[in-house]
């Protein structure tokens, strides 16, 4: 169903590939920090305005943050702290965004449709100096 609603709507919204980062669990190291682990690959995806519709389902009218709507025909999940799940990650327009809420799942894996909001990018690590150079 997904490949058939991509073919029409791909005419006037282009697919973009993306790295698709899902979570597999957490490691704790020595020292206490908490490093999360990802599985990754490149998929397909349709990136979308939310709708007022979704904005309404969300209830985050006011949040001002950078967010977007995503299809895509592989399972994603939003973090679900009980079941200790989530926290999928995607990469594209050169940033990171987290997966925050699904809004629809249709199928096992057929199709989902999913709220991502844009993450802080990290810290620019600087480049080392160079002594001694002529």
């Amino acid at each position: 169903m997904f490949s058939i609603a991509l073919r029409a709507t791909g005419v006037v919204n282009a697919p973009i590939t993306a790295t698709v980062r899902s979570s597999t669990g957490n490691v704790v190291q020595a020292d206490g920090a908490v490093t999360p682990q990802y599985s990754a690959a490149s998929l397909q995806i349709e990136v979308q305005a939310l709708s007022t519709q979704d904005l309404r389902q969300i209830d985050t009218i006011s949040q001002q943050a950078d967010m977007r709507a995503v299809y895509m025909n592989a399972p994603l999940r939003a973090l679900n702290r009980p079941l200790q799940l989530g926290g999928d990650m995607l990469s594209f327009y050169g940033s990171d965004w987290l997966v925050t809420q699904v809004l629809e799942d249709w199928g096992n894996g057929e199709w989902v449709k999913v709220v991502v909001t844009r993450q802080d990018p990290p810290p620019a690590t600087p480049a080392p100096s160079v002594t001694g150079a002529a």
